[in-house]
């Protein structure tokens, strides 16, 4: 898995369905590809298949997530 970090949150009115929702529809991943989803107040987390994180993140800036674009990186190694 890979984790993404996505600037936004509880305070943009963010949840795990909404990401789950355009990960899979607007995306194309399956739902076992996308592993836990955690928001906090201004960022989230998501956890990835290694094999289309990098696909998947470049689909998912490219689109709207509730009306909005939100910046994204992968979390480095430590």
């Amino acid at each position: 898995m890979r984790t993404l970090l996505i600037i936004g949150g509880k305070r943009d009115k963010l949840r795990p369905g909404d990401l789950l929702g355009a990960l899979t529809g607007e995306v194309g991943l399956t739902k076992e590809q996308v592993g836990k989803i955690n928001v906090f107040d201004t960022i989230t987390y998501v956890a990835l298949d290694r094999q289309v994180a990098t696909q998947a993140m470049t689909r998912l800036a490219a689109s709207n997530i509730k009306g909005k674009r939100f910046k994204m990186k992968f979390l480095s190694r430590g």
